[in-house]
């Protein structure tokens, strides 16, 4: 069965911007929560909130590399984390990596929780990281017309 994150891009609706999927654990010490809706211009939106520990790393990586495996143009929305572990900053430079290599177009946005860490480790020219939504959505918008690649 193929992914609902293979469904092709369309052109944005309001009245089309219902998610996609929603997805959500609990684990013990950890909330993450996934939802991917079609954006602007057929961009994807992977919306991911709550913590991204040590208890919710697996689905944070496995997410990430199916919306890589489906090779939509996408925006990975990490605005609404509360906490990102280090160890979630290998798994961002190995999809920014694979995305190059697949020639999918992707950017993300996040809160402080992303960008101190980002910048702290001097991975702002590796990760297509924007300071807001609108921001990753024109840069990937630019990816797409410079056949796929992201910046």
């Amino acid at each position: 069965m193929k992914s609902v994150l293979s469904a092709l891009p369309t052109p944005h609706d309001p009245a089309m911007s219902m998610p996609l999927f929603s997805w959500a654990a609990e684990p013990e010490h950890g909330r993450l929560v996934v939802d991917s809706a079609p954006g602007a211009g057929g961009i994807l939106v992977v919306r991911i909130s709550g913590d991204i520990d040590v208890t919710t790393l697996p689905s944070f990586g496995s997410h990430l590399e199916e919306a890589i495996d489906d090779r939509l143009p996408f925006v990975l929305d990490l605005s609404d984390v509360q906490f990102l572990c280090a160890s979630a900053l290998p798994i961002l430079e190995i999809m920014a990596a694979r995305a190059h290599r697949l020639t999918v177009p992707w950017a993300v946005t996040g809160n402080n929780a992303l960008r101190r860490p980002v910048t702290a480790m001097n991975l702002a020219a590796v990760i297509p990281f924007c300071a807001d939504l609108e921001d990753a959505f024109r840069l990937v918008a630019g990816g797409m017309r410079r056949g796929g690649r992201s910046a």
